[in-house]
């Protein structure tokens, strides 16, 4: 999270605005919008963090106490149990926007997206990536490796510098060009742009990463919704993908 925005929450959170009692999670998110319009938040439920909500707010967690006074941010651990209760949360979060992020991404446009498409495709991955981003260069100079193994890639834009970035019109001129597979691996392996400019979809894709709560690259989501933060090599990715697979054809017998 950005660092105005820890600061402003401690300000605020310090600075007397306290509702005595507990207030309710939807209290609690109506407060937080009302200081600060532009913050998203996009979960927010009890946390085992006694008298603390947890919060998903601009992709972090947070924790606020139940009368609002409060905020926490960092790494909590049950003590007794052993347990990461930060990585307890995100995995439960994660599990609740798989579908959410399947159904989003099923939205899109293929004509709004740079497809390498496997001949004999047998899996699909949607990845939001960078053009100044060294595991996104990577990733796709291995891209055969993946085609090979029948995945298809799906390309968003992700410019992590953000839409006034140089990245950001770099990846415009790739949107924008006529051959996008072409200005892709130009980008990416030789370090070749486009100028081109055009309408294109770079501020929508950016929209689903403020969604996602995506902050780095590459990110990949699967057929199913579920997040990989990162680049995996082809081999790991199919094993990953196949059995994603066989645990969804167990579930439906």
């Amino acid at each position: 999270m950005k660092k105005f925005l820890l600061f402003g929450c401690l300000a605020w959170l310090f600075a007397g605005q306290v509702v005595a009692g507990d207030l309710t999670s939807q209290e609690i998110k109506e407060l937080m919008k009302k200081r600060f319009p532009s913050l998203n938040i996009n979960l927010i439920n009890d946390s085992k963090l006694p008298g603390f909500y947890a919060v998903e707010a601009d992709g972090d967690l947070i924790y606020i106490t139940k009368d609002g006074r409060y905020f926490v941010q960092g790494t909590a651990i049950d003590m007794e149990k052993r347990i990461n209760l930060n990585h307890e949360q995100t995995t439960a979060w994660n599990n609740l926007k798989s579908p959410m992020r399947k159904a989003d991404i099923a939205a899109l446009s293929e004509d709004d997206m740079v497809i390498f498409k496997a001949p004999n495709e047998k899996h699909v991955i949607t990845v939001f990536t960078d053009i100044d981003c060294g595991y996104c260069r990577k990733l796709h100079r291995e891209r055969q490796d993946y085609l090979d193994r029948g995945i298809t890639i799906r390309y968003l834009a992700f410019p992590r510098a953000g839409l006034a970035s140089s990245s950001a019109k770099k990846l415009e001129g790739i949107w924008c060009s006529k051959d996008r597979q072409t200005a892709m691996t130009n980008g990416k392996v030789k370090q070749k742009f486009s100028q081109a400019t055009c309408k294109n979809p770079i501020a929508e894709h950016m929209k689903l990463v403020r969604k996602f709560g995506l902050g780095g690259t590459p990110s990949i989501v699967l057929e199913n919704g579920d997040l990989i933060g990162g680049y995996q090599p082809a081999e790991i990715m199919i094993q990953t993908l196949d059995n994603m697979r066989l645990r969804q054809q167990a579930a439906s017998h």
